[in-house]
C-alpha cells in the first residue's frame, strides 16, 4: 500500500501537482499520510542530486532508496543491490562531479537543485547559498496568524489548548503562533469561526510592514487567495478599506470564502483589470475608478520563482528553469508599474516577493526608480522598531528574510514612494 501510494503521489508531482495535492491523489489519511509526506519531501529534496548521477533510475521507490543510500543508510544499499544498482558507482559519480564539475554543478549537487537554480541563487546569496538550500529543504514549522480583529493571541492560544492544539508565540510576529509537535493540524472550531489562518511568519511580517491606514484604502494588487489581504483587514479591524485584486477568479472565490469566515467586512474583492495594450493601462469599471489614485498603501506581492518558500513548497524548485528566470523580472516590473495607478501622490508601494533572487527584487525596484520616478526608502523609515533586529543595515532599502538566518520563509521587501511626493 505504501509503495502504491508513493508511486501515485510521485506521478502527480511529475504532472505538476503540489506536495499536498500529490498526497491527496494517493488517498492517504492519518499516520500513513504523514509517512508519505516525509517520503515525497525526501524525493523532492534529492531529485536533482540523483538526476546527475543516476538518471536511469526511474521508479520513485528506487529513487528514494538511492537517496537514502547516498545519505549513508546501510539498509538502502541492500535494497539497491537486489535491484542491480551499484551504490559504490553512484558515490563515485557524485565524487567526480564534486571534484571536476562546473561551479554550478558542484553547488547544485550539494544543494540538490538544477544548475540554473544554483547559479541564480549563488549570484545573489554568494557563499550563503548552500546554507540557504539546506535550510530550505527542511520542513517549515506550522504557523498561525491570529485574527486580531476578533481575538487576542493569548486568548486564541488558550482556546486552542482546550482543543488539543499546543502552540507558542512566534519569534517576531506579534500575531503569530507556532504549532508545537508534528503532523497535520487537526480541524479546529476556532478555525471554523475564523479566529486564525495558517500563514508563515515571514508572510505575516510583510503585512505588518504595509501598515494600512484607516483614512485611505490599501490595495493588495496580487491578492491570490488572500493570506496577506486578510492580515491587512485584521489590522484595520472594522474600519478602513482593503481592496483585493487578482486575475485568478478561482483564487478570488477562495478569498471570498475565507473573508466570510474571518468576518472581514472591510474588504472589496474584485478581478484585476487587464490591459490589452502594454503601452496603456486597462480601462476601469466604476468601482475601481473610484479607487484610482487614492490608495495610501499598495502591496505588490508579485508572482515569482518562489524559491524562498521551498520549506513549505518543496515542489517549487523542480519547476524553475532558465526561461522562467529570464521571463519573470519583466513581468514583475509590468505588474508593479500597473499598480502605481492606485497610489495617491504621497502613498507607498510595498513590493515583495518570496524569492531571494536579486533580479526579481532589486532589479525590478531599480526599474521603478529609473523609469517611473519612484524612490526606494531606507528601512529605518518604514520597518517597525520591534523588527529592527531582522535587519543588518537599516540604511539599506531591502529587508531580506531568509530561512537559514531567520527561521522563516525567504521574502524580500522594498518600500517605495514617488520622488515628487518627497519634494
Amino acid at each position: 500500500m505504501r509503495q502504491h501510494g508513493l508511486s501515485t503521489a510521485w506521478e502527480a508531482i511529475v504532472q505538476g501537482a503540489s506536495l499536498a495535492q500529490a498526497c491527496d491523489a494517493a488517498g492517504m489519511r492519518g499516520a500513513p499520510r504523514g509517512v508519505l509526506v516525509r517520503d515525497v519531501r525526501r524525493l523532492l529534496a534529492g531529485e536533482a542530486r540523483l538526476a546527475r548521477i543516476a538518471s536511469s533510475i526511474r521508479t520513485p521507490e528506487l529513487m528514494l532508496a538511492a537517496i537514502r543510500a547516498l545519505e549513508g543508510e546501510p539498509a538502502a544499499d541492500s535494497e539497491l543491490a537486489r535491484a542491480g544498482v551499484d551504490v559504490q558507482e553512484l558515490r563515485q559519480r557524485e565524487a567526480r562531479i564534486l571534484e571536476y564539475g562546473s561551479p554550478a554543478a558542484r553547488l547544485g549537487q550539494r544543494g540538490s537543485v538544477s544548475d540554473e537554480v544554483a547559479a541564480a541563487l549563488e549570484g545573489t546569496l554568494g557563499a550563503g547559498t548552500l546554507e540557504f538550500l539546506n535550510a530550505s529543504w527542511k520542513a517549515a514549522p506550522l504557523c498561525l496568524r491570529v485574527n486580531q480583529a476578533r481575538i487576542s493571541r493569548d486568548e486564541l492560544r488558550a482556546r486552542l489548548e482546550t482543543e488539543g492544539i499546543a502552540t507558542e508565540p512566534c519569534t517576531w510576529s506579534a500575531v503569530g503562533l507556532r504549532v508545537l509537535g508534528t503532523g497535520a493540524l487537526p480541524m479546529s472550531k476556532a478555525w471554523e469561526e475564523g479566529l486564525y489562518e495558517v500563514q508563515d511568519e515571514a508572510s505575516q511580517l510583510v503585512a505588518q510592514v504595509v501598515a494600512p491606514t484607516r483614512s485611505a484604502p490599501v490595495v493588495d494588487a496580487c491578492a491570490g487567495s488572500g493570506g496577506k489581504t486578510l492580515a491587512l483587514c485584521a489590522q484595520l479591524g472594522t474600519r478602513g478599506r482593503v481592496v483585493a485584486l487578482d486575475i485568478g477568479l478561482r483564487r478570488l472565490t477562495e478569498l471570498r470564502k475565507r473573508a466570510a469566515r474571518a468576518q472581514a467586512f472591510n474588504l472589496l474583492v474584485h478581478e484585476a483589470p487587464r490591459s490589452t495594450d502594454a503601452s496603456s493601462p486597462a480601462v476601469l469599471d466604476p468601482v475601481l475608478r473610484a479607487i484610482e489614485g487614492r490608495a495610501a498603501r499598495v502591496l505588490v506581492d508579485a508572482p515569482c520563482s518562489g524559491l524562498g518558500a521551498m520549506r513549505r513548497k518543496p515542489d517549487v524548485a523542480r519547476r524553475v528553469d532558465q526561461a522562467m528566470l529570464e521571463r519573470l523580472p519583466a513581468q514583475q516590473y509590468a505588474i508593479a508599474r500597473e499598480a502605481l495607478r492606485w497610489l495617491k501622490p504621497d502613498g507607498l508601494l510595498i513590493y515583495a516577493t518570496c524569492t531571494p533572487l536579486a533580479a526579481e527584487n532589486e532589479g525590478v525596484v531599480a526599474r521603478l526608480v529609473s523609469e517611473d520616478g519612484m524612490q526606494a526608502l531606507p528601512q529605518r523609515e518604514w520597518l517597525p522598531a520591534e523588527l529592527h533586529g531582522l535587519s543588518s543595515n537599516l540604511d539599506g532599502t531591502a529587508l531580506r528574510l531568509l530561512p537559514h538566518a531567520h527561521a522563516m520563509d525567504g521574502f524580500v521587501v522594498h518600500v517605495l514612494r514617488s520622488r515628487a511626493a518627497a519634494r
